[in-house]
């Protein structure tokens, strides 16, 4: 994920290409839920490489940014903000690379791989693997609850 600077963030936003999805990560260091988005997010810019992914500390982007609000993203396309979410509760309970995903994926088709060729597509690929994870999440909890003899 790329990191920008105040200076830059304006200039990204306005200027991303059409149509390109623009994910923009406020942070500051040394927050442990910040590490634990920004490893999501790591995770899914590599998955999904024509979406944008950048990351800003936040009191660059915003001047007095409220470290509470942290962390925060905001989705641009086409140069406006069209969603926003505050704090890691807004992923679930736990937060996982394929939670945000279907997070960010529930009113447009933020994320794009580049290949599957349709924004349903990607979708019912995330989705996919969501339901995979839980599974298999409630099937190792099962393993390590119960004994057989």
């Amino acid at each position: 994920m790329m990191q920008i600077s105040g200076s830059d963030f304006v200039r990204e936003a306005s200027q991303a290409p059409q149509d390109v999805w623009m994910v923009v990560f406020l942070y500051q260091e040394g927050f442990p839920e910040c590490g634990l988005l920004l490893r999501c997010l790591d995770e899914l810019a590599i998955k999904y490489p024509a979406t944008k992914f950048v990351k800003i500390i936040s009191t660059e982007c915003i001047p007095s940014y409220p470290d509470r609000n942290l962390s925060t993203l905001l989705v641009y396309h086409n140069g406006a903000v069209k969603a926003n979410y505050v704090g890691l509760h807004s992923f679930g309970r736990r937060c996982t690379p394929e939670g945000v995903a279907l997070v960010l994926c529930k009113s447009d088709p933020v994320l794009n791989d580049g290949q599957s060729g349709s924004e349903q597509a990607v979708l019912e690929g995330i989705r996919r693997q969501f339901i995979e994870k839980v599974v298999t999440e409630h099937e190792d909890d099962d393993e390590g609850g119960s004994s057989s003899d």
